[in-house]
């Protein structure tokens, strides 16, 4: 059995901890922009597109656990880079799909796995007292950083 952590020891195990996740994710989106020429949160929008096919972006924002404007910022660079594209219905011309170019199946081929699927998917394995414990703990966080009205968007995004 561990033995009890000082108060301060305990303080500066959670800030490395904090650093550790910040450096993983910024160092990951670095590699990722190196090359691929896309952002980290780019790629993870190309993969979860890729994993569900033809997806609208209202579900692609549900799946990735997103604001719907952050998925259309995304969407709309992807265009532009010519990775994604957005088909509008035939019978309803309100509805949206976006689907990978074939240059964005490619680049989905060779790219490595995101970092915030990882992450997504390692808290769907915890137990719920687990996953509980987890948000108490960073909902603090955010709250002794004074961080409750920080518009968020993707990690390391470069919007």
């Amino acid at each position: 059995m561990p033995k009890q952590l000082t108060r301060d020891v305990a303080i500066m195990e959670v800030i490395q901890s904090l650093r550790r996740i910040i450096k993983s994710i910024k160092d990951y989106s670095y590699e990722v922009s190196r090359k691929f020429g896309i952002t980290g949160p780019e790629l993870w929008v190309l993969k979860t597109i890729s994993t569900n096919g033809s997806v609208s972006p209202g579900d692609l924002s549900k799946k990735m656990y997103l604001h719907p404007s952050t998925i259309t910022g995304a969407v709309d660079r992807l265009e532009k880079k010519g990775y994604v594209l957005r088909d509008r219905g035939q019978e309803d011309r309100r509805v949206v799909k976006v689907h990978l170019t074939p240059n964005g199946k490619k680049l989905v081929r060779k790219a490595p796995n995101p970092i915030q699927g990882k992450m997504i998917f390692g808290l769907r394995k915890l137990k719920r007292e687990e996953l509980n414990s987890i948000y108490d703990a960073v909902k603090k966080l955010v709250e002794i950083v004074e961080a409750q009205n920080v518009k968020v968007t993707f990690i390391f995004d470069q919007e």
